[in-house]
């Protein structure tokens, strides 16, 4: 299995010494290893220490300030601090080689190292549902698929994010969200230039003809009802981003 140090993937100005943090003995022979697994590749990461695991609701990072390479989000935690959350598919592909390394915060550091463009290995889907249950299901499916997952708990929050620039390949939505509905969703999209060429399947259980033929006339390259299969959504996708409009309705 590789094996890398975190340190050497993830490399900050802030520099604290484990003792320091974790109230450690520098002389402790103990190498703590965290095994990553994720598009069907692993690597062994040596941290400073595991101090436990957590269920945690993770936030995503938004603005005008990008992403710090190898972070998903931030979490805040019962005794309000605030938790970055690695991202397990970007510190593999840091590992392979296949994603340029972080910038730094220096500025000075940043006029002199030239930009390399990063290389985008897994797709994103966008998951728009206001169930969790049925977000949580359909980003298992895509997970084990290899795709990168966001998730957006109405048309709202979706047309938030995508318009502050979350990355995005395609989306899959429900129609019948409270704050802005799919459709809502789908008209916005396709009225704006920056994201109108962004491919969406409606995923609903509103199985009328009548919402299969608005959803077609608005733009949907894909109309499924729920339940669903998998094999059905992954096929669709794929084909999604290959520029195809997959089958009309699917029931």
């Amino acid at each position: 299995m590789p094996f890398r140090p975190l340190s050497e993937l993830l490399q900050y100005n802030r520099q604290i010494g484990r003792s320091r943090v974790f109230g450690g003995k520098e002389e402790e022979d103990i190498v703590s290893i965290v095994v990553l697994r994720g598009a069907g590749e692993y690597i062994a990461l040596q941290v400073d220490r595991v101090l436990g695991e957590q269920e945690i609701v993770i936030k995503q990072l938004e603005g005008p300030v990008p992403k710090p390479m190898g972070v998903a989000g931030a979490t805040v935690l019962g005794d309000s601090r605030i938790m970055p959350i690695a991202d397990v598919l970007e510190l593999i592909d840091l590992s392979k080689g296949r994603s340029r390394r972080e910038r730094t915060w220096d500025y000075d550091a940043m006029q002199t190292i030239p930009e390399v463009p990063q290389i985008k290995t897994e797709p994103t889907v966008l998951i728009v549902d206001d169930s969790i249950t049925v977000r949580e299901l359909l980003s298992m499916t895509f997970n084990k698929a290899g795709y990168r997952v966001e998730q957006a708990r109405d048309g709202q929050d979706a047309w938030d994010k995508l318009r502050s620039g979350l990355p995005c390949d395609i989306i899959f939505c429900d129609i019948e969200m409270r704050r802005m509905d799919g459709l809502e969703l789908l008209d916005r999209l396709q009225k704006d230039e920056h994201l109108n060429h962004m491919p969406m399947a409606m995923l609903t259980s509103r199985g009328a003809d009548k919402h299969r033929q608005r959803a077609a006339n608005s733009g949907a390259k894909s109309y499924f009802t729920k339940p669903y299969l998998e094999e059905a959504l992954l096929e669709a996708a794929q084909r999604m981003l290959k520029g195809e409009v997959p089958i009309a309705a699917t029931s």
